[in-house]
């Protein structure tokens, strides 16, 4: 078949001077956009850059001598989430040419978005945050797929971890997925890089040769553990902003109850209750380590349906020591002996 990039790219610019000359910012293209190697590496249109609504109605997908086409539209404010580092098909951005500006400000809005991302690809910090974010999103896919009894839905799930992990990898190490959607090259990608989890190649390569559902959910698990603890190494110390204090006095204060019902519960020997108060509690204490740079609580390890005497006396440690956190950053907490010293405050 003969190539016929060019024109199609000539025909996507006259469309758009005389059709939507005021409604699309940019006509976006890479070389070998999206194809097959047989298919050749000229210049493709890939993408264009609406400027009204009205710019949108320049989508097209068709069919020239069984080849699919796709010009397809991708909002400013999605090439900025690009730029963000928000999802995986970051060379949109990183590696597109423009082949049509509708005026000099939107090919300058274009490129100070490419040098956002490259910006944000080398601080160490933002790149660890998004490599999470994507490794949270493959974790909750991994959620799903623990359920599926099909060998298509397992595979599809794995497939799908792969590609937050990959893009997770690519990230920390400063880079990201090139060519065609990543899809097909991902693998090649990954053993080019420096920093990798020591048995990931080797599990992304059983996870296609694997035919068993249960070897792939426990290859799939492996491969997340694994990629959970090698992010360890590139975790970057916190600074805390400054806290104010006096909302954990509101907190304690608010808080003050739950104790109680913990220790009101460890007396009664209510299992259920002690349980259901710690499981609360607890995620208010690993919210408040984060935000107000509190050691870590470890309430539940603590618990034990035997007895629950243990759990009663770490309640009570923990909440010990939140008062004193309070106290040693000078806060007064609203704490009244009888309902007449309350009155008495009140006025």
């Amino acid at each position: 078949m003969k190539n016929i990039d060019k024109d199609l790219i000539n025909w996507a610019i006259k469309k758009i001077e005389n059709e939507y000359k005021n409604d699309v910012s940019l006509l976006l293209g890479r070389k070998g956009a999206c194809k097959i190697p047989s298919d050749g590496e000229e210049m493709a249109f890939d993408f264009f850059i609406p400027a009204t609504d009205r710019g949108y109605g320049l989508a097209r997908t068709f069919i020239i001598d069984d080849m699919g086409y796709d010009l397809f539209p991708m909002s400013w404010e999605r090439v900025e989430g690009l730029a963000a580092l928000n999802e995986g098909i970051i060379f949109c951005l990183a590696d597109s040419e423009i082949l049509y500006a509708r005026n000099e400000a939107d090919r300058e809005r274009f490129e100070i978005l490419r040098k956002t991302l490259y910006n944000n690809l080398k601080n160490k910090e933002y790149a660890y945050k998004k490599s999470l974010e994507k490794i949270n999103f493959a974790m909750d896919i991994y959620k799903t797929m623990m359920f599926e009894k099909s060998l298509c839905s397992v595979r599809k799930a794995a497939g799908g971890i792969i590609e937050y992990l990959c893009e997770a990898i690519v990230i920390i190490n400063g880079t990201y997925m090139k060519n065609d959607y990543g899809y097909g090259e991902r693998l090649s990608q990954i053993k080019e890089l420096k920093k990798v989890p020591r048995n990931f190649i080797e599990n992304y390569e059983k996870i296609m040769e694997t035919k068993e559902i249960e070897k792939i959910l426990q290859i799939t698990h492996d491969i997340l553990e694994e990629t959970r603890d090698f992010f360890d190494e590139f975790k970057v110390e916190r600074v805390l902003k400054s806290y104010n204090f006096d909302e954990l006095a509101g907190w304690y204060e608010e808080s003050r109850y739950t104790f109680r019902r913990i220790e009101y519960a460890c007396e009664n020997n209510n299992i259920e209750q002690a349980f259901s108060w710690g499981c609360y509690l607890q995620i208010e204490f690993d919210i408040l380590s984060e935000e107000a740079g509190l050691k870590p609580m470890n309430l539940l390890g603590a618990f034990d349906d035997n007895d629950l005497s243990n759990f009663a006396k770490c309640s009570k440690e923990i909440e010990e020591y939140i008062v004193s956190e309070i106290k040693n950053h000078n806060v007064q907490l609203r704490k009244y002996s009888t309902f007449d010293e309350f009155l008495r405050e009140q006025q």
